[in-house]
């Protein structure tokens, strides 16, 4: 019966040779050297097997990396004691013929014995791993810079295995949270125990809607350390799914930012009083109007009053002249509260009053209620276009109308000086949009002050007049409603233009 070539172990052990992409040898323990190898070694590094035995009892300090010389004679030695089918493996560097180190992982057993069973030769496999080694190399200078990084912002991390709800922390983020890395210390328990319960509500409800959508999210939340100081902390995390696994699992960083809250609390705090000192200097430059407006009426009071106190001593009380009397002081009075209602809500802070939709003719004509008095003493005409009552926007009321303000304040002070003065409001609708312009006699604003006009502490107004915050804080707000304040260049008049969005868009 004919053999099967197929089968033949000699056929099969040469296609593999010829096949195989790895160094394939067998090493005499007893000579020291190489007595066999494949193509493959010649192929990779140059040398024939001539050339290796000819290097003798020299050969591992000839292609071998001092460095790694010990580990091969330790592999010679461990091999002698390796049981017939055992597998050791060992990694080193290996020099080619033109001289250049390579990486290889080298993977051998018993090949075979002597007559006493002592080891006589070893059968290896060994691969080239350049690559590995420099993705390894690549990764351990990444993973040195993150740390370096990590360790400069005084950022902790964190992992989350989601099936087993274990948290692991490295010691920075025990720091953060005010905690002592002891044995047995569970990362889990002490953040609940320490976090606010207010703000872990939210944190949890934002962590499982991460985790159900597998999208990253970032939290912010307050843990207090056994010393009662309350610290601010800002967490990040990402969702990974290990590749083969049913694991799922969150990584991510944290960081205390107490000093950064304490900073934004305090700029917060600043701006707040740089609007309220603008407000009150707006309100210092109409005071001599504001009260005028409140003397007219009080004039008209008292002359009302007068008239009703001389029918009474005249015992002449006609009940259609009381009654006309009395409904002139009820208007009267009616426009002083207006007056005064409207001065107390424009000194109030309003930049965290909720958005409420309010018709524009009203923003405006409320605004006019300040400075017309004013403007009308110093032969400043004002001109309010045709507004359609029915126009409506969503915004803060008090805000908005500190900008139109600020905008008829300035536009007063340029105008003073000039033959012709006046100032016109124009209201236009665009779409989904609207847009107010506050337009002076005055022929514009040169280029080189334009560029500027926005800045903070910019101010062409004489010393001890101007902040120069005025347009950069209404710039501010306006932005804060979505909208945008500019300087319309193009106009033959100064035209400041205010966009804004009719409705706000939910967050």
């Amino acid at each position: 019966m004919n053999k099967n070539p197929f089968f033949d172990q000699e056929n099969i052990l040469a296609k593999i040779n010829a096949t195989i992409a790895n160094i394939v040898y067998i090493f005499d323990l007893k000579e020291g050297t190489m007595s066999w190898f494949n193509s493959r070694l010649q192929e990779i590094y140059g040398y024939t097997l001539d050339e290796i035995q000819s290097m003798g009892s020299a050969y591992f300090a000839t292609v071998m990396h001092p460095d790694d010389v010990h580990v091969l004679v330790d592999a010679v030695e461990k091999c002698k004691r390796l049981k017939d089918g055992e597998v050791a493996s060992i990694e080193y560097r290996f020099k080619d013929k033109q001289g250049n180190y390579h990486w290889v992982n080298d993977r051998f057993t018993v090949f075979s014995r002597d007559e006493n069973g002592e080891v006589r030769s070893a059968l290896g496999v060994a691969t080239d791993i350049d690559d590995r080694k420099s993705y390894e190399e690549t990764l351990k200078r990444t993973i040195k810079k993150l740390n370096l990084s990590l360790a400069a912002a005084n950022m902790g991390t964190w992992e989350w295995d989601m099936e087993k709800n274990t948290l692991t922390w490295d010691e920075k983020m025990y720091q953060i949270h005010g905690v002592v890395n002891k044995t047995g210390t569970n990362p889990m328990e002490e953040v609940w125990k320490r976090a606010h319960r207010e703000d872990m509500e939210i944190v949890n409800v934002k962590v499982q809607e991460a985790g159900a959508k597998k999208q990253d999210f970032y939290v912010t939340y307050r843990v207090s350390h056994d010393n009662k100081e309350v610290h601010h902390i800002r967490c990040y995390g990402k969702f990974l799914d290990a590749p083969g696994s049913d694991s799922h699992r969150m990584y991510g960083v944290a960081w205390d930012s107490t000093e950064e809250v304490m900073t934004e609390m305090q700029i917060a705090e600043a701006k707040a009083k740089m609007i309220s000192s603008t407000k009150m200097a707006a309100l210092g430059e109409m005071s001599g109007g504001i009260a005028h407006e409140i003397n007219n009426p009080l004039t008209v009071i008292q002359a009302r009053a007068f008239q009703l106190s001389q029918m009474v001593d005249a015992n002449k009380l006609e009940p259609a002249k009381v009654k006309q009397a009395a409904e002139s002081i009820s208007r009267t009075a009616d426009k002083i509260a207006r007056i005064i209602k409207s001065l107390r809500s424009f000194a109030r802070e309003g930049t965290y009053d909720p958005f409420e939709v309010v018709p524009v003719k009203q923003i405006l004509e409320e605004t006019l209620e300040f400075c017309r008095t004013r403007f009308y003493n110093h032969g400043v005409d004002v001109e309010l276009s045709e507004i359609d009552p029915e126009l409506e926007v969503e915004c803060r009321l008090i805000q908005i109308e500190q900008v139109i303000l600020n905008l008829l304040n300035n536009s007063f002070d340029a105008i003073q000086n000039l033959s012709e003065k006046w100032i016109r409001i124009e209201v236009k609708e665009h779409g989904d949009s609207i847009e107010i312009a506050v337009i002076d006699s005055g022929n514009g604003i040169p280029a080189v002050i334009a560029e500027q006009i926005m800045l903070p502490f910019f101010t062409t107004k004489e010393v001890g007049k101007g902040t120069g915050l005025g347009l950069s804080i209404s710039a501010g707000i306006i932005r804060s409603h979505k909208g945008e304040l500019s300087l319309d260049r193009e106009a033959p008049n100064t035209k400041f233009v205010i966009r804004l969005p009719k409705l706000q868009e939910e967050n």
